[in-house]
């Protein structure tokens, strides 16, 4: 009884001392996966066709402040989202992140054509404490300008990357923002937030034609002139001696 005592004893400091080995080792990839997921690192990218979820902001927000901080060689820059006509797209990207590749590769120059639309695109990271410039040197193509600054990400209180915000040059609203799994679904945005603006600027034009109209209307009528008003009618050559 003795031995069979001491073998129940031991199988339960065994039982016991794996139950806490596997509960540190579940606290361990929590731990990771959270240091991961906030670098815009997802473990799991099967879906990566997946839509954006680029979307106008829930609360009115405007891009008061330019985007300030350094440029991979390290010189201050600032950068100004009040210039031009074409919207600016915000890409804060990360220099370790995975999802990130895509994008990094595609913007190639600080004016393109994206889905029929010209876009002046931005290349934001975290500031150089937290990002490599020597590595966003190396991931930067062409003339896209990047600015590491991690004061931008906090101002638009970016979860983590990728995440693009869209800025109307002119109000410096921000228009739309979110994440996107890749090229494709940031195109199918833009491409809608396009025609949003057209239709937009539709609505404004017919706003301020009906609001001249108005504005006409009134004037004849403290004139003393109403619709049916014969002078409204007159033609040519009428009342000419």
């Amino acid at each position: 009884m003795t031995s069979v005592y001491w073998i129940v004893i031991a199988l339960g400091l065994v039982i016991l001392f794996l139950g806490l080995l596997v509960v540190s080792l579940l606290k361990t990839q929590a731990e990771i996966v959270r240091r991961l997921d906030s670098l815009g690192i997802k473990l799991d990218e099967a879906d990566s066709s997946a839509p954006i979820s680029l979307t106008p902001p829930a609360r009115s927000r405007t891009a008061t402040s330019d985007i300030a901080g350094v440029d991979p060689s390290g010189d201050p820059v600032v950068k100004s989202l009040h210039v031009g006509n074409d919207p600016v797209l915000l890409a804060f990207l990360s220099t370790t992140c995975t999802s990130c590749s895509e994008f990094w590769e595609s913007f190639d120059d600080d004016s393109m054509m994206l889905h029929e639309a010209r876009y002046r695109v931005l290349v934001v990271t975290l500031g150089a404490s937290e990002e490599s410039p020597t590595r966003a040197a190396n991931l930067s193509r062409g003339s896209v300008d990047v600015v590491m600054s991690s004061e931008a990400w906090a101002d638009f209180e970016v979860p983590g990357a990728p995440y693009f915000a869209v800025v109307d040059p002119q109000s410096r609203e921000v228009i739309g923002e979110g994440s996107a799994a890749d090229m494709r679904a940031l195109l199918t945005f833009l491409g809608d937030a396009a025609g949003d603006r057209r239709w937009d600027a539709r609505r404004i034009s017919d706003r301020t034609d009906a609001d001249r109209e108005r504005m006409i209307d009134d004037e004849l009528k403290r004139a003393g002139i109403y619709p049916d008003d014969p002078r409204l009618y007159h033609e040519p050559g009428e009342g000419e001696d």
